[in-house]
């Protein structure tokens, strides 16, 4: 994972601590100790009469890990009731550091948050902060809008760790099919077919759906083929069939 420890600024589900006058610091003294990768554990069966387990796997758990926020200034009642609003979410939200941007943790505060403080209104508070996947990601990446005359390669990086599947929206241009071919995934073929002058398309092709803006129309007996996934690296997807295309996706990594 990014070192955390030594940020001072973080942004939690689009708003950053100094709104609030806060700071992240670290009271232990000496060097920073922090999670490398997120614990991961082996699945593994015994069998009677032998002393090596059957192994099934790697099972990882999601990242966690504590915060300790300082208030830059006294604070008073309202400012730990807006606090607690903005922190303390009922659903995961995206969490970055000043200078980390690019590695961003969906997580929500568990356990029990603590404050300590020297009555006069000035102090700290711990929270433990759990991720909704042992994997960090980047923020969205949008690629630009391509326009496909007839057919047009675009290449995509993938900086991550991890295979990615992304959402693609595509315009068609006249009627017609969509044809989307992974040259670098053993010549992985795609196709929507029978689609109609002007017709916007969305693919979720990690969830394998298809939304079509027609009304009461359903394009999955359209699809032929698997759909488009990211490699780790550089990837060439050949687009052939006139429409304007654009995808969007997220780096994912260990750390």
């Amino acid at each position: 994972m990014p070192t955390i420890k030594n940020k001072l600024y973080f942004n939690y589900g689009g708003i950053w601590s100094h709104v609030f006058n806060l700071i992240q610091i670290t009271t232990n003294t000496g060097m920073f100790e922090e999670n490398f990768v997120a614990s991961r554990d082996i699945v593994e069966t015994k069998t009677k009469g032998s002393d090596e387990p059957l192994f099934h796997g790697i099972e990882s758990s999601p990242k966690e890990f504590e915060m300790e926020i300082a208030f830059e200034s006294a604070f008073d009642e309202d400012n730990i009731y807006q606090i607690i609003m903005w922190l303390f979410s009922d659903t995961y939200k995206p969490l970055f550091f000043e200078g980390s941007e690019d590695r961003v943790f969906y997580c929500i505060a568990v356990g029990e948050p603590s404050i300590i403080h020297n009555g006069l209104n000035q102090g700290y508070f711990k929270i433990t902060m759990r991720c909704n996947s042992s994997n960090i990601f980047s923020q969205n990446i949008i690629t630009p809008n391509e326009t496909v005359n007839d057919s047009k390669i675009i290449t995509i990086e993938n900086v991550g760790h991890f295979t990615i599947f992304p959402e693609i929206s595509i315009k068609k241009i006249g009627t017609g099919t969509i044809t989307i071919e992974s040259l670098d995934d053993f010549g992985s073929i795609f196709e929507v077919r029978d689609l109609t002058n002007q017709e916007d398309i969305y693919l979720d092709c990690k969830k394998e759906i298809i939304k079509t803006d027609i009304i009461g129309v359903y394009r999955y007996d359209k699809v032929i083929g698997e759909y488009p996934r990211i490699l780790c690296g550089s990837n060439r997807f050949k687009v052939t069939g006139e429409c304007e295309i654009q995808f969007r996706y997220k780096n994912k990594y260990r750390f």
